[in-house]
Order: C-alpha cells, then sequence, then structure tokens
C-alpha cells in the first residue's frame, strides 16, 4: 500500500512538472512569437515552434538580403564618391590649364606691349644721351665762343688805346706842321728882305711851306681815320659785349635744358626699371602658371615619413611628408639638405603600412626656419604604386 501511495505521488509530481513546463514553453512561445511579429507588422504571430522556425528562418533571409542590399549601397558610395573625385580633378585639371592659358595669354599680351615700351624708352634714353651729348657739346662751343668774344672785347680795348695814342701823336704832328708853316712864312718874308740875295732862300722856305700843308693835310687825314676807327672799335666793343650776353643767356639757356636731359635721363632709367620689375613679374605669373599646370591634383594634408634618395649620388634624405595629391607630394627636410630645384630623386614612404618607391623631381624648394620644404613633381609611378596612392587619397577624402 505504500508503495503504492509512493508511485501514485510520483506520477502526479511528474505530471505536474510535465505541464509546468509545457506551459513555461507556451510562455516563451507567446514572448518569442511577439517580438518575431513586432519585426514584421501586420504578419501574424508564429502559433508553433515549427512556424516559429520557418519564420526565423524567413527573417534570417531578410537579412542576409539587407546586408547585400547594404554591402552594394556601400560600394555604389564608393563608386560615386571614386567617380566624383575623378570628375573634381578633371574639372580642377580644366580649370588649371583654361587658368594657365588665360596667364600666358595675358603675359605675352603684357610682355609684347612691355617690349615695344622697353623699345621706346630705349629710344628715349638714346635720345636723352644724344640731347645730353649735344647739349654739352654746344655749351663746351658757347664758353669757347664766350672767351675768344672777351678776348676781341679786349684787343678792340687795346686798339682803341693805341688809335687814341696815335691821334695823341698825329695831334704834336699837327702842331709841329703848324710850327713849319710860321717858320716858312718867316722865311719867305725874310727871303723878301734880303732882295737877290735871299731868292734861294725864298725858294726853300717856299718848299718848306709846301711841306707843312702836306703834312698839315696828311695828319687831318690820320685823326679823321683814327676818328672813323675809333667809332668802329667803340661799335664792335658794343657788339662783341652784345654776343657775350647772349652767349652767356644761351650758356645759361644749355645749363638748363642740361639738367632737364639729365632729369630725363633719370625718368628712363626709374622707367626702365619698372619695366624690368614688371617683366620680372611676368615671369614669375608664368611659374606660377607652370607651377598650377604641375600640380594636377588637390594637395592633401598628411603626415608620415619619407626618404629621399638623389639620383646622381646615394645619398638618403630622411624627411618628413607634409601634403600628398595624385601629381605630387610635399615634404620637409632639415635645412642644410644638398638638394635644389631640378633634382630627380627617389621617395620612399609608407601609405597605411605598405611600401611605396616613386621618381621625382625637385620642383620648389622653400627655407622654413631649421627646415627646408620641398615640392616634389612625381614622374615614375608604377601601377602598383599609383593604386596605393589612389586609394590612399580617396581614404583621405572619405574620412574628410
Amino acid at each position: 500500500m505504500t508503495l503504492l501511495w509512493i508511485s501514485l505521488t510520483l506520477v502526479l509530481a511528474g505530471a505536474g512538472y510535465f505541464a509546468g513546463t509545457r506551459r513555461q514553453a507556451g510562455r516563451d512561445l507567446r514572448a518569442i512569437a511577439a517580438e518575431v511579429a513586432a519585426l514584421r507588422p501586420g504578419e501574424p504571430a508564429p502559433t508553433s515552434y515549427a512556424e516559429l522556425h520557418q519564420r526565423l528562418a524567413s527573417l534570417g533571409a531578410s537579412q542576409a538580403e539587407c546586408q547585400a542590399e547594404l554591402d552594394q549601397m556601400r560600394v555604389d558610395r564608393e563608386d560615386r564618391i571614386r567617380t566624383s573625385e575623378q570628375e573634381q580633378r578633371q574639372v580642377n585639371g580644366r580649370l588649371r590649364r583654361r587658368a594657365k592659358e588665360a596667364i600666358d595669354d595675358t603675359g605675352a599680351v603684357i610682355g609684347e606691349r612691355l617690349r615695344d615700351v622697353v623699345e621706346q624708352v630705349g629710344a628715349a634714353r638714346d635720345a636723352a644721351n644724344a640731347t645730353h651729348q649735344r647739349v654739352s657739346q654746344t655749351s663746351a662751343a658757347a664758353t669757347t665762343m664766350v672767351r675768344r668774344a672777351r678776348s676781341a672785347d679786349q684787343a678792340a680795348t687795346a686798339l682803341n688805346d693805341s688809335l687814341h695814342q696815335v691821334a695823341g701823336i698825329a695831334s704834336v704832328i699837327s702842331e709841329i706842321a703848324s710850327q713849319t708853316r710860321m717858320l716858312a712864312l718867316n722865311a719867305t718874308i725874310e727871303a723878301a728882305r734880303a732882295g737877290d740875295a735871299g731868292k734861294g732862300f725864298a725858294v726853300v722856305a717856299d718848299e718848306v711851306k709846301s711841306l707843312a700843308d702836306t703834312t698839315a693835310s696828311s695828319t687831318e687825314q690820320i685823326a679823321a681815320t683814327i676818328a672813323a676807327l675809333e667809332a668802329d672799335v667803340v661799335q664792335m666793343s658794343e657788339t662783341l659785349s652784345a654776343i657775350v650776353q647772349d652767349v652767356g643767356e644761351i650758356e645759361t639757356a644749355m645749363g638748363t635744358l642740361d639738367g632737364i636731359a639729365d632729369d630725363q635721363q633719370q625718368i628712363v632709367e626709374r622707367l626702365n626699371g619698372t619695366v624690368d620689375a614688371t617683366m620680372h613679374q611676368i615671369a614669375d605669373l608664368s611659374e606660377v602658371a607652370e607651377r598650377l599646370e604641375r600640380r594636377r591634383g588637390d594637395r592633401l594634408a598628411t603626415d608620415g615619413r619619407v626618404t629621399l634618395r638623389l639620383g646622381s649620388r646615394n645619398t638618403a634624405l630622411a624627411g618628413r611628408l607634409v601634403d600628398l595629391s595624385t601629381g605630387g607630394l610635399g615634404c620637409a627636410v632639415p635645412s642644410g639638405t644638398p638638394v635644389k630645384v631640378g633634382d630627380s630623386v627617389q621617395a620612399a614612404l609608407e601609405l597605411n603600412g605598405t611600401p611605396l618607391a616613386v621618381g621625382a623631381k625637385v620642383v620648389r624648394r622653400r627655407e622654413l626656419g631649421p627646415e627646408i620644404e620641398l615640392g616634389l613633381e612625381l614622374t615614375e609611378v608604377g601601377a602598383e604604386a599609383r593604386r596605393l596612392l589612389d586609394a590612399h587619397i580617396s581614404q583621405i577624402f572619405e574620412a574628410s
């Protein structure tokens, strides 16, 4: 009897446990079914484990399809980004080419105009030099003329003094002739008193009187000639004085003209300097255009280490990567590094842990305190290096 009660108790306990387990499983099924139904509103909730398993399999397939769609969307987005980058690079390239063409055309036009200006400036400089030289020659000739005119004026003054002396001598001769005439008159009177004895003496007295008359007449002519010469000398002296004054005014005008010629020459030199500076600026514009043409891609700031090896000598130069583009890179090396614009180098760097080696040419060099900033134009880029470079730049674009 006891054994029967024990068996009955065990059966009732097992039945209760089974019923509780079924009730718990039902509750779990209903909870999971509610969550599954919430994933797809509008569909009835599963009522059995088989239907739940089927519904979960369907959800897994839908999730796989969504994941595939997401992967395809990511690939499409990357393709669109890559296509957009390529289009942007092409647009930038066209803009750079147009800017270079505009700069080149503008520089050519301005350069042609400036060359004409240079020719005109050269002609003006030659004219100024010729004017200065002619003014100097004219001034020297005027100075010589003034000196000679003054010498002639001094000679005329001396001649006038000599004529005054000759006039004095002629006056003395005239007095002597007058006295001789008086003596001849006295001799004639005395000869008349002497009668026949004084006839010979009378002849001599007549000759002396005739000589005195001739001397007096000649003296008067000499005095008249001297007076005329004195008048001519005075007039010549006045003329020479006027010439000296006129030449002095000419010399003053030449000095003023010489100053103007000097000012003109200085202006021409300043204009020439301005034109030279403008020509250099146009050359700088052409250099800027060349740099624009060399920069085929936008430079993106980056960092890292780079090692440069010069083509002519196997010297390793450690540097710091500054920026990167599809057509070049910028780096900084220690000051005093023996590298110059135009050098060919081999650049070794790492992109995302992958080593990369390219050939390049130095196109820019700028001193920045303890460092030198170099701009390198890529000249030798292999297919794998190009792929790594494009991928790294695209990654930087996506990150930004």
